[in-house]
């Protein structure tokens, strides 16, 4: 039986997928815009809440663990009342995984902050951006070892052109008079195997949570909800020793004023993770590490703009290669003559979600 032609010579078929592939990258653009602006407000609400001086005594909120804990809170909160909402007050929480998995990739969630903050102890702050800016690499490497993803030849490329592109403009970033200088000592040695603990679980919790979706199909609100469940439980087993809860009290006690600020700190990190865990689930771990990473370096260019910040010419080349990694990939791709068909594992589970 011939096939319907339209006037231009397309089939009806390669219409339905070429407005299928405009609509998956107008909902990556919405959710990428979402995920900047609200990250954004999220870092304004963050360094106000850390640097405001509130009292006579002119003190500082200073319990950053007790943070950790708030933002687990309300990202919970606000999954659940998605789950309730688009699910119904039958959902399961735990959306039928077995919660040995839900504590796996919460604790993978958990050591990527923790290890990564833990690590600015031993070595200075530009040196752990440099090192966490190649965390495209080891997520890529646990979708293929955890969640058995294929990736073609001009993603491989694109993660390394962009990990390049900021590694080139972190490194070639001109000194500030006054600056830590950087010396490989031991001390220097440990806070890089912090960060390298720190990207071993990001290369975990991500390609886990596309294991899980693949395996239990579940929604991105139940990822949102038991990663935080999860690590909440965690970060309040790690700061009730310490004392730090009963002192994050007492503040808000003294300074009442600083409970506005935990909710503009705890709602603006709520949006965020709405769009982030969408993303997670529709384009997975590696994509919303790109946007993230992607999203740092759009922070410091926004400042470069507002602040009138210099930047010299590698840099700008750096920025260059970032933002313009997928089609320098293709093209590279292309040039050298490299193969760059769809990953045949990712076709097959696309194929299975529409006959189910």
């Amino acid at each position: 039986r011939p096939r319907t032609v339209i006037k231009d010579g397309s089939s009806p078929g390669n219409m339905a997928v070429a407005s299928a592939e405009v609509a998956s990258t107008l909902k990556l653009a919405v959710l990428s815009v979402g995920i900047w602006v609200s990250f954004v407000a999220f870092g304004y609400a963050q360094e106000h809440l850390t640097s405001h001086e509130f009292g006579e005594k002119k003190e500082r909120f200073t319990h950053t663990s007790a943070l950790v804990l708030l933002q687990s809170i309300g990202n919970a909160i606000v999954a659940y009342a998605a789950l309730l909402l688009t699910k119904g007050s039958k959902v399961s929480i735990t959306g039928g995984v077995p919660v040995k998995d839900w504590l796996i990739v919460a604790m993978g969630y958990l050591g990527a902050h923790k290890f990564g903050l833990e690590a600015l102890r031993y070595i200075i702050f530009p040196l752990q951006v440099v090192v966490k800016s190649c965390k495209s690499i080891p997520v890529m490497l646990g979708e293929v070892v955890l969640a058995g993803e294929k990736h073609s030849a001009s993603k491989r490329m694109s993660v390394f052109l962009l990990t390049l592109g900021v590694l080139v403009f972190t490194l070639r970033a001109p000194k500030k008079k006054g600056s830590e200088e950087f010396h490989l000592d031991a001390k220097t040695l440990w806070g890089l195997f912090l960060v390298f603990l720190a990207l071993c679980c990001d290369g975990i919790y991500g390609p886990y949570q596309n294991k899980i979706e693949h395996a239990y199909h579940v929604s991105e609100f139940h990822l949102m909800l038991n990663m935080n469940l999860w690590q909440g439980l965690f970060a309040t087993m790690l700061i009730l020793p310490s004392g730090e809860l009963t002192e994050c009290i007492a503040f808000a006690y003294r300074h009442p004023g600083v409970l506005k600020e935990f909710a503009i700190f705890a709602a603006t990190m709520a949006v965020g993770n709405v769009f982030i865990f969408k993303l997670q689930h529709d384009f997975g771990a590696l994509t919303v590490t790109k946007i993230t990473t992607i999203r740092k370096l759009a922070s410091v260019l926004f400042s470069v703009v507002v602040f009138g910040h210099h930047m010299n010419p590698s840099q700008w080349i750096g920025v260059f290669i970032v933002f313009f990694s997928n089609q320098l990939s293709k093209m590279t791709c292309s040039v050298l003559g490299i193969k760059d068909a769809p990953p045949k594992a990712k076709a097959d589970r696309a194929e299975a979600k529409k006959t189910k």
